[in-house]
C-alpha cells in the first residue's frame, strides 16, 4: 500500500513538472509573438555608423569544399573591407580543408584572409582560441565553417555593440536545405520558432541563454578574460571541447554585460539530412545543455542575485525540460505505448505546422517548405529523442570529439588520402 501511494506521489511530480515545463514554454512563444510585433523595446538601438574592426574566427574540422563556400560568402560582406578579416584555423583535419582555406586565402584578396593549423588536434573551443592569438580587432565573430553569410551581418552585429553594456550579440540562423526530406523539414519548423519566438522574451532583457556557435559576435577584451575559463573546461578531470556557445553566453551574463539576437543578422547552414547525422547533431547540443543545467545548479546563489530573473528562469527551465520529458516519455509510454501515435498529438503538430508554415511563406520565403504535414512526424521524432538522446548524453557528458565525422568517415578520408 505504501509503495502504490509513493508511486502515485512519484507520477504526480513528474506531471506537475511537465505542466509547469510546457505552461513555461507556452508562454515564451505567446510573449515572444507579442514582444516581435507589438513592443519597440524589445529590440535593440543599433547604430551602423558604428564600425569596430572585426575578426570573423572560422574554426575548421574536416569541412572540406563547404569551408571554401563560406569565406567566399564572408568576403562579399557589405562592411568596410580593411576593418574585417578571416581568421582560419584548421584543426587536424583528415580531408582536403585546409587546401580548400589556403585556395581561398588566394582567391578573395579583397579582404584578409589568415590560415593555420593546430599543432594537434584540439577540438572546436580551444581551436576559436588559438585562433584568437591572431587577432587584434575590438570585435570577434566565431562561425561555424559551413554557414553560409549574408552580406549584411557583420554590419547587423556590430550595430548592438553601440549599447556599451552589450557584451555578446548573436544572429538567426536560416535553414538552407528546408525540402531535402521530412528531417529537414521538422528542422526548419524548429528553428525558426525557436529563433522568431522563443528567444525572444529573453531578447527583452538582454539575457539571451545561448547564442548559436554558427554566428556569434563578441567583444574582444571580454573574449580574452573568458579564454582561460574556455581552455579550462572540464568534467570531472576530463577536458570538454563542446558547447562553447552555450558556455560563452552564461558566462557573459554572469559577468554583467547583455546578450542579445539580432533577426537581421543571418546566415545559412544546411541542417542533418538523415536520422544519424541528427541523432548526433542532437546528441552534442543535449550534452552542452545539460552540463550548462548542472554548473547552473552548483552556482545557483550567484545567479539569483546577479542575474535578472528572466536570465535564471531560463537558464534552469530549460535544461529542466529536457530532463523532464524523459520521465514524461517513460510515463506515457508506461500507459500507453502507442499513444504518441494518436490523433491528439499528431493533430497538435499539425496545427502548429501549419501556422509556422505560413510565418515562414510569409516572413522567410527561402525557408518555405512545401510540405508542411511533414512536421507530424515530430511526434515520434519527440520520443527517440527524449527516450534515448537524453540518457545518452547524461552518460557521456565527458565527450571530446567535434561530432562532425564518424570514426568510419575519418578512416576512408585518411585512407584516400594516403
Amino acid at each position: 500500500m505504501m509503495q502504490r501511494k509513493r508511486g502515485v506521489m512519484a507520477l504526480g511530480l513528474i506531471w506537475l513538472l511537465t505542466f509547469l515545463c510546457l505552461l513555461i514554454s507556452i508562454i515564451k512563444y505567446t510573449l515572444g509573438a507579442i514582444l516581435k510585433w507589438s513592443v519597440p523595446g524589445a529590440k535593440v538601438s543599433k547604430d551602423y555608423a558604428f564600425q569596430p574592426t572585426v575578426s570573423v574566427v572560422l574554426p575548421c574540422y574536416n569541412e572540406g569544399k563547404t569551408v571554401y563556400d563560406s569565406i567566399e560568402s564572408i568576403s562579399r560582406s557589405n562592411y568596410p573591407s580593411d576593418k574585417f578579416e578571416v581568421i582560419a584555423q584548421d584543426d587536424c583535419s583528415v580531408d582536403d580543408s585546409y587546401q580548400w582555406i589556403l585556395k581561398a586565402q588566394r582567391d578573395f584578396t579583397g579582404i584578409r584572409v589568415r590560415a593555420d593549423r593546430n599543432a594537434v588536434n584540439s577540438g572546436k573551443a580551444r581551436t576559436v582560441c588559438n585562433a584568437l592569438a591572431h587577432s587584434n580587432a575590438e570585435v570577434i565573430i566565431s562561425v561555424d565553417s559551413d554557414c553560409i553569410f549574408d552580406p549584411d551581418a557583420i554590419r547587423e552585429l556590430t550595430a548592438c555593440f553601440s549599447e556599451p553594456n552589450m557584451g555578446a550579440v548573436g544572429g538567426r540562423v536560416g535553414v538552407n536545405n528546408p525540402n531535402d526530406g521530412i528531417i529537414t523539414a521538422i528542422q526548419t519548423f524548429v528553428y525558426y520558432a525557436a529563433f522568431h519566438l522563443y528567444k525572444v522574451p529573453e531578447n527583452w532583457t538582454r539575457s539571451v541563454g545561448c547564442i548559436s556557435g554558427c554566428l556569434f559576435a563578441i567583444r574582444r577584451e571580454l573574449m580574452l578574460k573568458l579564454e582561460p575559463q574556455i581552455r579550462s573546461r572540464h568534467w570531472f578531470g576530463i577536458p570538454v571541447n563542446q558547447g562553447e556557445d552555450r558556455f560563452l553566453t552564461h558566462m557573459t551574463l554572469l559577468e554583467g554585460y547583455g546578450t542579445y539576437l539580432n533577426h537581421d543578422a543571418l546566415c545559412w547552414t544546411n541542417v542533418p539530412t538523415t536520422l544519424n547525422e541528427l541523432f548526433k547533431q542532437q546528441l552534442r547540443w543535449r550534452r552542452s545543455i545539460l552540463r550548462d543545467f548542472f554548473f547552473t545548479l552548483k552556482t545557483l546563489p550567484r545567479h539569483v542575485f546577479k542575474l535578472h530573473p528572466n536570465a535564471v528562469l531560463h537558464l534552469v527551465i530549460t535544461p529542466l525540460g529536457a530532463v523532464v520529458a524523459v520521465l514524461m516519455a517513460v510515463t506515457i509510454l508506461a500507459g500507453d505505448p502507442m499513444a504518441w501515435a494518436g490523433p491528439s498529438p499528431v493533430v497538435a503538430y499539425l496545427v502548429i505546422a501549419a501556422v509556422l508554415a505560413w510565418a515562414i511563406r510569409r516572413y522567410s520565403v527561402r525557408e518555405t517548405v512545401k510540405n508542411p504535414l511533414a512536421m507530424g512526424a515530430y511526434a515520434a521524432w519527440w520520443l527517440v529523442s527524449h527516450l534515448f538522446i537524453t540518457p545518452l548524453a547524461l552518460c557521456t557528458l565527458d565527450s571530446r570529439d567535434w561530432g562532425t565525422r564518424s570514426k568510419e568517415q575519418e578512416a576512408s578520408l585518411v585512407h584516400t588520402n594516403d
